[in-house]
């Protein structure tokens, strides 16, 4: 069918595996390149977020899934980075069988590269810490406390 484009919080979209390359595959525009080092880029403004490419997404049973899982990794992180509030979403009709570990995280196997990134999360979650107590973004088991934190979000599109 034809794909229909929407605009969804990185956090609500589940990867379909449980781990990922550290690098971009070889069919990629990134080829070769680091997660965390595209990460980087988009952060020091190297690089900007369009540059990723828009994610494929599925609807299963109420969720939305994507096999596009490093290009994924990278959006939630932005997300949790407080760079990006929702992303473009392309809705795909099926996804590979072979992707079928569904879960709102996601092990990267070896090491994703990149520095900026993890300053940034550590400036970032210290100053904020009073805002936080509402719901804690790590506690991926609370599904329910995020829900609520989405609706508390103030969904705008790309912030550079």
């Amino acid at each position: 069918g034809d794909s229909i484009n929407m605009w969804l919080a990185p956090s609500e979209i589940y990867y379909s595996q449980d781990s990922i390359s550290n690098r971009f595959g070889k069919s990629t525009e990134h080829a070769g390149v680091l997660i965390g080092e595209t990460l980087d880029d988009i952060l020091s403004g190297n690089c900007s977020i369009d540059d990723i490419g828009t994610i494929e997404v599925v609807y299963r049973y109420g969720d939305y899934i994507s096999a596009d899982n490093r290009r994924l990794w990278i959006f939630k992180k932005l997300e949790e980075l407080g760079e990006c509030k929702e992303i473009p979403v392309t809705i795909a009709d099926g996804i590979s069988p072979l992707k079928c570990a569904v879960g709102l995280d996601i092990e990267v196997r070896g090491d994703p590269g990149g520095h900026l990134w993890r300053t940034w999360i550590e400036s970032a979650s210290s100053s904020s810490e009073e805002e936080t107590d509402q719901y804690d973004s790590d506690d991926s088991d609370e599904e329910d406390t995020l829900h609520r934190g989405f609706a508390r979000m103030s969904l705008s599109s790309y912030r550079y």
